[in-house]
């Protein structure tokens, strides 16, 4: 069985796939960022998005993962609430 640290040091960045991420500003401008290398490459989207990009999202988020069973991941939503705390033994 492999050590996290051997796993770590034998990780080849070559492996990765390829990613992009659109991000969408508060005015609408939409930019996309992608990693070349050890840079990152911000190119602007020649439109906007109509009617500007910022969409408020009231909705309480109460998903928990559990990552180990000592180690849960959440929003500040989900420790916020009570009930959520409770059902995963939060304390």
């Amino acid at each position: 069985m492999h050590s996290l640290t051997q796993e770590i040091r034998s990780f080849s960045r070559a492996n990765l796939r390829k990613q992009r991420t659109r991000v969408t500003t508060l005015t609408g401008r939409r930019i996309v960022e992608t990693w070349r290398g050890a840079c990152l490459q911000v190119e602007e989207e020649a439109e906007a998005a109509p009617g500007g990009g910022y969409v408020q999202d009231l909705s309480a988020d109460l998903q928990v993962g559990v990552v180990k069973p000592w180690l849960l991941l959440g929003s500040q939503d989900a420790a916020h609430d009570l009930e959520t705390m409770k059902k995963y033994k939060v304390t």
